[in-house]
């Protein structure tokens, strides 16, 4: 019951957003069926089981080393491909400019008996091994890159829960992700409550959405995630006159930026998988300006 609720809300979230926001329908329309595929991918591993989180070691963790960070490639089994094909049907349906590089690519790998090399691959970043497979596939490299780490995540999202409770005692001060070290895709500004006030300056709290595992962690207000830079002076945001809680907060000193949705008012907490689509005019603002994204998506790169 509880999947097919998260299911609908993802799909709603879509739909709310584009009322909302008719402007960006041509962003929904190339990137919806991505977000909904994922979402399928975490229904269809919700019984895949061939992981073993590692043993969370405080002291390693509290120096900032993430605690998937080390971990060696799961056994995916089948399961990658089918992912995989799930994930590159919505790249094809939402960008039909790649579809013809989508389909070569589902031809030629459909039957392949080494096909979680690409997972591995990518999972240890072995760029020598990506380069064999993608010339013994006789494909192309990007759009085979792209689809593959999308395919990657939803078993990120599936570990996410057993991890974040082996960490849930631990701190934690960086601004990538405790779980797997990723950049966050977007930030909430959420109520504080009457807990440690070195979290909640300016009566909020500030959480980070992982943009690989989506886990959610809290982090500091006036510092840069990227660079961890604390001169205010050098933190600003900027912000449509339109939508007040919605901001993009940069930083002077590395030049990153990230996304930010102030929710203290909402009466509607927003959906953080679906969310960053409704917020691309602030990634264009922000790299008209030349800063960067704290993490690279597919809808603020293409």
């Amino acid at each position: 019951m509880d999947k097919n609720k998260k299911k609908r809300d993802v799909q709603a979230g879509l739909l709310a957003l584009r009322k909302r926001m008719p402007a960006l329908e041509n962003i929904f329309d190339a990137f919806g069926p991505l977000v909904i595929a994922l979402e399928k991918a975490d229904d269809l591993l919700a019984d895949w089981d061939g992981y073993k989180i590692p043993d969370a070691y405080a002291p390693r963790f509290e120096q900032g080393v993430a605690l998937l960070s080390d971990m060696e490639l799961p056994d995916l089994g089948e399961k990658y491909r089918e992912v995989f094909m799930l994930v590159a049907g919505a790249v094809a349906e939402g960008l039909p400019a790649i579809s013809k590089e989508v389909d070569e690519i589902v031809v030629a790998v459909g039957e392949v008996e080494n096909f979680n090399d690409l997972a591995k691959a990518l999972w240890d970043e072995d760029g020598k091994l990506l380069r064999s497979l993608i010339d013994e596939w006789k494909i192309d490299d990007q759009t085979l890159a792209f689809i593959g780490t999308m395919a990657l995540k939803p078993f990120m999202a599936r570990m996410e829960p057993e991890a974040a409770k082996a960490i849930e005692n631990m701190a934690w001060h960086k601004g990538y992700c405790p779980v797997c070290g990723t950049f966050p895709d977007l930030a909430l500004l959420k109520k504080s409550g009457d807990d440690n006030a070195y979290l909640k300056s300016h009566g909020g709290q500030r959480w980070l959405h992982c943009s690989c595992c989506g886990h959610e962690w809290r982090f500091k207000r006036n510092t840069c995630p990227w660079c961890e830079n604390e001169d205010i002076e050098k933190l600003r945001y900027l912000q449509a006159d339109e939508r007040k809680n919605e901001r993009v907060d940069v930083c002077e000193s590395c030049k990153h930026y990230f996304v930010t949705i102030d929710t203290r008012e909402l009466s509607d907490q927003p959906d953080p998988r679906v969310a960053p689509l409704g917020l691309v005019h602030l990634d264009i603002s922000a790299q008209e300006k030349d800063y960067l994204p704290l993490a690279e998506t597919p809808w603020n790169v293409l």
